[in-house]
């Protein structure tokens, strides 16, 4: 192998292995038990970063998740429905996002984790999906279940640090 050919699959190599589009993400959450005394709600607030230093000036970046959880034993993922909110931005090349919702009521389904992700429009119109995979459905999963979980009186307050999730990739074709 010459040289030149080296250095050509060197770069071939190159640029099929990496993703000259692909971003980094941030999740944190809080949790807050309503109440003090008998159990009636809890509630997260989670909070999103993105960033992608390749995209260009003029890039619109949106959030599209839904909570993921267990009805008595059957898990789901995206429910009730997937629900799409705009990532404005925060500084260069970084968007963000919070969420709060209800994660377990009374008698009523159970949110463990939620999951999402980033619908990245270009300022040609033209947009594409960060879901950490390939696969077809493919989206980005955010567990919260083990999050401190403090009590108030004073509902929608959350108290505490953020804490950071793990984010997994779920493949689903």
């Amino acid at each position: 192998m010459s040289r030149l050919s080296r250095h050509a699959l060197v770069l071939a190599l190159l640029l099929t292995s990496t993703s000259a589009l692909a971003g980094e993400q941030w999740v944190q959450a809080r949790t807050v038990l309503n109440t003090c005394g008998y159990f009636s709600t809890s509630q997260a607030e989670i909070t999103f970063a993105y960033r992608n230093q390749d995209l260009p000036w003029g890039t619109s970046v949106f959030l599209i998740y839904g909570w993921g959880g267990m009805s008595g034993t059957t898990p789901f993922a995206w429910a009730p429905a997937a629900v799409t909110v705009e990532a404005p931005a925060t500084a260069p090349y970084h968007w963000g996002t919070t969420v709060t919702g209800v994660i377990r009521a009374r008698s009523s389904t159970s949110y463990t984790s939620i999951n999402y992700v980033w619908k990245v429009v270009l300022p040609d119109g033209s947009e594409f999906y960060e879901k950490g995979n390939g696969s077809t459905y493919g989206y980005y999963a955010a567990d919260f279940s083990q999050v401190p979980m403090p009590c108030t009186t004073t509902s929608g307050t959350f108290i505490g640090t953020p804490t950071p999730l793990t984010i997994t990739t779920v493949v689903k074709n």
